[in-house]
């Protein structure tokens, strides 16, 4: 097996027309000419090839996923959801050198992601999370050509000549899957969502197999299969397309226009502001449980049950400006009067009191199970769950001249997973992302339907943009010159104001009278007095 396979797929567009002068392909390179389709590459190399093994010891998966913050489209199969920003993912079974980690990262990936130690990490169940905003491309880029030059060559600079501009790119190691395709191998991916390709992809070698394939998809059923066909090339062995053909049930999918969601903050922000998404449109389960009439003409599935139980889920990343109180969200799924049904898990800094500057990670996630809404009272316009959640925004580094901030805030991902087990075989398509992202919460067998997101009427900023904007107030430097002597003055007000209504209390009371021993001095003025005479 070769030690580098590269692979380029093509999902084109219906207006793509094969012609002779769209695609040339001989034994050393294809060409091809303003191919209007969606890209996906990938590239694969063995680990002996990689030259950070000492810092890579004792990491059993590691994932890195730079996603752009457009709404860029999902197109099949690539329908899987992840926020913008960068994720690493590591799951390690042994000591990691955190320190020397997080100063690869800062060098290799971004200098601008937060990363000190172990510390920098959220616990997930499945692995150790460190999240940032950043979503540019050039460092990691950069790296990557000046480390791997020698290794990667002329061929995959084709790959590297177009990364910046992917809507999304990751890189993943896997030393614990059973799939040998991908055990001990460094996966690299990048996806674009549209484009008019005009690029010349040279032959590889013994060592270095380059894939070509041109697919469309020719059938989606409502189970889920998808079927796509096209034509596939390995360029130095082949000097024609190959026609191809085959089906797969993706893991990932989208539920299409039907059902979409929007969030915001509810005015007033303050510091603790409400975070309202809208979910609206046909939310019915994408999959619905039924048996299989026991009648003889169903032969051996007669009896038998079939599709699968979805639940209704919002994932939400959460930056350390911004936090939940998670007692407070508990209570408020037990109070059956809200979209909460359930709280999955939130992991991550807590922390009630904090400022943010005094905070090491780089915020928490939130997994909520939803309440799945009745039915339409009429049915074409649909269902709507408004799920209100109460959010608290940290106290920001006070500044001159500044009385609020602005943060950007991820939208949620909204989704139902589906129980499917008798699909477990999508795991293995042959577009499925070996992922360590929200599937990993759940078995293999489950499907995750994503509800796409409504730019219409949220976001009035930028409405290409998947960011809430969030306004914290900030307190100014300069108030802090009042706030020392304003503060003694309130203190000293304050004694006086106890001290004049002791000495108010003594004078009612008589002041402290001498008394016989044992005898309070009220007890004292009764019996001085004596009992009234008639």
């Amino acid at each position: 097996m070769s030690s580098i396979r590269q692979r380029h797929t093509f999902i084109v567009h219906e207006q793509f027309r094969d012609t002779a002068d769209t695609l040339k392909l001989n034994h050393e390179q294809l060409s091809m000419s303003d191919v209007p389709a969606t890209r996906h590459d990938r590239l694969i190399i063995d680990e002996n090839l990689l030259k950070e093994k000492e810092l890579l010891r004792g990491i059993k998966r590691l994932r890195i996923e730079i996603v752009s913050p457009e709404n860029y489209a999902h197109a099949s199969p690539f329908e899987r959801s992840v926020v913008h920003g960068t994720h690493i993912y590591v799951s390690a079974n042994e000591a990691v050198q955190w320190k020397q980690l997080c100063e690869w990262i800062k060098s290799a990936i971004n200098q601008d992601i937060d990363c000190i130690g172990q510390e920098s990490f959220v616990e997930l169940p499945f692995a150790f999370y460190l999240y940032s905003a950043v979503t540019d491309k050039r460092q990691i880029l950069a790296y990557t050509s000046s480390t791997y030059d020698k290794v990667i060559g002329e061929v995959d600079k084709v790959l590297l000549a177009d990364a910046e501009t992917a809507d999304y790119m990751s890189f993943a190691l896997d030393r614990g899957t059973d799939d040998v395709k991908f055990k001990n191998k460094l996966i690299t991916e990048a996806y674009w969502s549209q484009g008019n390709w005009t690029k010349t992809i040279l032959a590889g070698n013994n060592e270095h197999r380059v894939e070509v394939g041109l697919l469309g998809k020719l059938n989606d059923e409502d189970d889920g299969d998808q079927t796509f066909g096209g034509i596939l090339a390995v360029i130095g062995e082949n000097e024609q397309f190959v026609p191809t053909l085959f089906d797969f049930t993706p893991r990932h999918r989208k539920l299409g226009l039907s059902a979409t969601y929007n969030p915001d903050f509810r005015l007033p922000y303050g510091l603790h502001p409400k975070h309202l998404t809208v979910i609206h449109g046909d939310l019915s389960p994408p999959l619905k449980k039924f048996i299989i009439p026991d009648d003889e003409e169903y032969g051996d599935f007669a009896g038998m049950e079939m599709g699968g139980e979805c639940k209704l889920y919002a994932y939400y990343t959460l930056p350390n400006f911004i936090f939940v109180d998670k007692y407070q969200i508990s209570d408020l799924a037990e109070s059956k009067s809200s979209a909460v049904k359930r709280v999955v898990g939130i992991w991550g800094e807590t922390d009630l009191e904090i400022p943010v500057w005094m905070v090491d990670k780089w915020g928490s996630t939130m997994l909520l199970e939803l309440e799945q809404p009745g039915p339409a009272l009429v049915p074409f316009l649909g269902q709507t769950i408004n799920l209100e959640i109460p959010m608290h925004s940290r106290y920001e580094m006070p500044d001159w001249k500044i009385k609020s901030v602005t943060h950007p805030m991820p939208w949620p991902i909204v989704f139902w997973a589906c129980n499917v087990s008798s699909e477990s075989e999508m795991v293995s398509g042959p577009f499925d992302s070996k992922s360590l992202g929200i599937e990993s919460f759940f078995p293999d067998g489950t499907a995750l339907y994503y509800f796409l997101p409504n730019m219409t009427i949220s976001n009035t900023i930028d409405k290409s943009y998947l960011i809430t904007n969030l306004r914290i107030p900030v307190v100014p430097l300069e108030a802090y010159q009042y706030v020392e002597p304003y503060t003694v003055i309130a203190i000293v007000l304050g004694c006086i104001w106890i001290f004049y209504k002791a000495f108010l209390g003594y004078r009612r009371d008589g002041g402290i009278s001498k008394s016989r021993k044992g005898v309070p001095p009220s007890a004292e003025k009764n019996e001085k007095k004596g009992p009234k005479e008639e």
